[in-house]
């Protein structure tokens, strides 16, 4: 019952704490293996990740003990060496796929297969327009906004190009 009623939840459009913040769709360097999504907990819990997925723009799978603490931030990347190398950042990865440059669906599902969030990017207005040197991904404005809304990203210029985070886990976990 308890399955039920959590896929209920997540297709009713209530907010989910666990949200796609930031995505690096198109690297300055097209050669470049850095794309990367991040990952907020806007929630007041730890969120246990473990047999979640990312699914449709890129196929990956969070191992058990994956957890997320709140307002936590966690990174997934296409290589996480490659990541680490270019921005010093440490994700999780890789996956499988890849992101489009012109726009894509990225889709975030929990173990039992119930949407948790999902967002719709799109290349220009009212999308920001990145991928041109130095490589800025998108990231979104309030993690309590509407994501899927392309007013609410903006283009990931403070501090440079790159993930804002690194991985965080709870001791013991993955």
């Amino acid at each position: 019952m308890f399955r039920v009623l959590a896929a209920l939840a997540g297709a009713s459009g209530v907010a989910a704490d666990v949200v796609i913040n930031e995505i690096h769709y198109a690297p300055d360097v097209k050669t470049e293996a850095v794309e990367f999504i991040e990952l907020y907990n806007r929630g007041t819990n730890t969120v246990d990740l473990s047999g979640w997925q990312m699914t449709r723009a890129v196929q990956f799978t969070f191992s058990g003990g994956t957890v997320l603490a709140p307002g936590g931030l966690l990174v997934v990347a296409q290589d996480p060496v490659a990541l680490k190398t270019k921005f010093g950042a440490t994700a999780l990865g890789p996956w499988s796929g890849r992101l489009g440059n012109e726009g894509d669906d990225v889709v975030l599902a929990d173990a039992a297969g119930a949407i948790q969030d999902e967002v719709e990017y799109k290349l220009g207005f009212p999308w920001p327009t990145v991928g041109e040197p130095p490589g800025y991904s998108i990231e979104l404005i309030n993690p309590s906004a509407d994501n899927d809304l392309g007013g609410h990203w903006r283009a990931s210029v403070v501090g440079g190009a790159g993930p804002t985070s690194t991985l965080v886990l709870n001791q013991g976990a993955v």
